[in-house]
């Protein structure tokens, strides 16, 4: 259940978007249906291109890349990792030093990020 209605969630979602610039990323914490998806969908909506273009979870490929008017934006769902070696092979660690990046269950990466410009959000 989410702490903060629809409404609200795009809010704070689109505002984030809107003063987001690479490098840039978005740890995205909380339990399953917290609202990490759609906080993420809504960010994601606020800077596309091509406003026809689908937003679809990466619970299953782990990362969907966007085009966007502030360049590429990786979502990813890193709830399926197993071990610390498929973040290096997913490559997110360098796009967060050169995209915007929105991740979900980021516990992970917790080590690797010490030097880049996040924040982090518990839904």
């Amino acid at each position: 259940m989410y702490k903060y209605t629809l409404n609200e969630l795009k809010i704070l979602a689109e505002k984030i978007a809107e003063e987001a610039s690479p490098p840039y990323s978005v740890l995205l914490y909380g339990n399953i249906g917290a609202g990490k998806t759609t906080f993420s969908q809504f960010f994601i909506e606020k800077l596309l291109i091509n406003h026809n273009q689908k937003i679809t979870s990466p619970t299953f490929n782990l990362i969907q890349i966007y085009d966007t008017i502030k360049g590429p934006v990786w979502h990813a769902d890193l709830y399926r990792l197993k071990n610390e070696n498929e973040i290096f092979q997913l490559g997110i660690i360098e796009a967060m030093h050169e995209s915007i990046c929105l991740i979900e269950w980021p516990d992970m990466l917790e080590n690797y990020i010490s030097d880049c410009r996040i924040e982090k959000f518990f839904l």
